[in-house]
């Protein structure tokens, strides 16, 4: 495929990614849907644009927040130094993110300047400005390597966990997409990521279940993204009630829920063998070493608390 036809082609799946990440899948977007044979065969039959619409509202209104300040910043708050440096790359592109609401550090809006960049390398190749082609290489390389590939193992193992066809498919085709498009633009040798150091919480005196919850719940510290529905399921999993409403408050409750019930160390077995299904996943995929051995110091972490717990019921 000659440098045009490749640069015209990621951006026009780019495109249609970040459609189907902001706006879900809609009959609009269905007929181009069906050209692609991955995420075809994922499509809900009949198709029903209200199911759809609520579908993905529950996915990324309700579980799995995509925006990469929630999976880097370790304060697990949207915003921050995250967005500004995101909005600082678009500024330099010159690229204007649709107005949807969502904030700019949106997986959506990320796949949106990847495919305004590749699109704008398409026209140089076109024009024959090979130098301008290779500048905005360069550009796409950069935010990959500094905005994308960071916090893309994360929500693929998120979006993954929650056991929705289509978006399985989608997150799926995503990282193979970027991966590919990263190998193609070279000097991956210099490709690397490191998370900040997580805190000793068992060496805190003053360590209680707000700030094992607080651990747990922040991708960066904990290498796991913990939804709604993953904390339902924890919760029936040891017929526990998890309460309602926002994750931490949700995560708290269990833990409550599980020491009233003498379940804690049972919680901590159960959350242990999360931690090691969120390693084995970030073991499958490339660029994924920094979240991988972060799942396994957590691993250790839910491993020694309960260690802890058990020795002092003795």
């Amino acid at each position: 495929m000659e440098s045009n036809q490749l640069a015209l082609a990621h951006s026009r799946t780019y495109t249609l990614f970040s459609g189907l990440y902001l706006n879900g899948l809609t009959g609009e977007l269905l007929p181009i849907i069906q050209a692609v044979p991955e995420l075809a065969a994922a499509l809900p039959n009949p198709f029903n644009p209200d199911q759809a619409a609520a579908d993905h509202q529950h996915l990324f209104g309700f579980n799995v927040f995509p925006y990469a300040s929630l999976f880097l910043d370790p304060t697990g708050l949207l915003g921050g130094p995250v967005v500004e440096a995101v909005q600082e790359a678009y500024r330099a592109a010159s690229f204007a993110a649709p107005a949807t609401g969502e904030s700019a550090d949106h997986v959506g809006h990320e796949l949106g300047l990847l495919a305004f960049l590749a699109a704008a390398e398409a026209r140089a190749w076109e024009e024959d400005r090979p130098a301008a082609a290779a500048q905005w290489q360069t550009r796409q390389r950069r935010f990959l390597d500094h905005h994308l590939l960071p916090w893309l193992p994360p929500l693929v193992v998120a979006i993954r966990q929650q056991g929705h066809p289509f978006y399985t498919a989608l997150v799926t085709l995503t990282l193979e997409l970027v991966h590919a498009h990263r190998a193609g633009l070279g000097e991956t040798a210099a490709l690397t990521f490191s998370l900040p150091p997580a805190p000793n919480l068992l060496d805190e005196p003053a360590t209680g279940l707000k700030e094992i919850a607080a651990y747990l719940l922040s991708p960066p510290t904990s290498g796991l993204y913990l939804g709604r529905d993953d904390l339902g399921r924890l919760a029936r999993h040891l017929d526990l009630p998890a309460g309602f409403g926002d994750r931490r408050p949700m995560l708290l409750a269990l833990f409550h829920s599980a020491a009233s019930h003498d379940r804690l160390a049972a919680l901590l077995q159960a959350l242990q063998t999360l931690a090691t299904e969120w390693e084995r996943a970030y073991k499958e995929m490339e660029l994924a070493g920094a979240w991988q051995a972060r799942a396994a110091q957590t691993h250790q972490f839910l491993a020694d608390l309960q260690g802890q717990i058990l020795s002092k019921s003795l």
